[in-house]
């Protein structure tokens, strides 16, 4: 009976094993490359924050990036987390757009902190993308 109980407790588990494998999404290395693309895209935009010009302009590119980051995620099948995350990084950039989009000024202390934000963001998501099943 022991016997049976372990092998009914062993198959279970397996089973469960298996099913969390099969409902996981994918790794996608297209959806990896824009993780990276963002991030190294806000890294670099962080450096010229105290040129006004160039910040709208780096303000208005990664904006444009977290909307196609956010487009491409949202229809992958069982990418609940991915999607959010996408939607998230895209809240960030959009918001830092409108600030630079208001007519006031934007000083470079706070174009540092929104690409600084949107550069941790990126990091994280690149490293549970990183994480999935290939």
């Amino acid at each position: 009976m022991k016997k049976l109980i372990a092998l009914l407790a062993v198959s279970m588990l397996s089973s469960c094993a298996v099913y969390d494998a099969y409902m996981m999404t994918k790794y996608d290395s297209n959806e990896y490359k824009l993780a990276v693309e963002i991030r190294t895209d806000a890294h670099l935009a962080k450096t010229e924050c105290d040129n006004p010009l160039a910040s709208k302009i780096n303000a208005q590119a990664i904006a444009d990036k977290t909307q196609l980051f956010e487009f491409y995620s949202e229809h992958i099948p069982r990418n609940d987390n991915g999607a959010s995350a996408s939607r998230n990084l895209n809240e960030i950039a959009q918001g830092l757009l409108k600030r630079y989009n208001s007519g006031d000024k934007v000083s470079p202390t706070f174009c540092r902190l929104k690409f600084e934000g949107i550069e941790i963001g990126a990091v994280t998501v690149q490293s549970v993308l990183a994480k999935r099943p290939r």
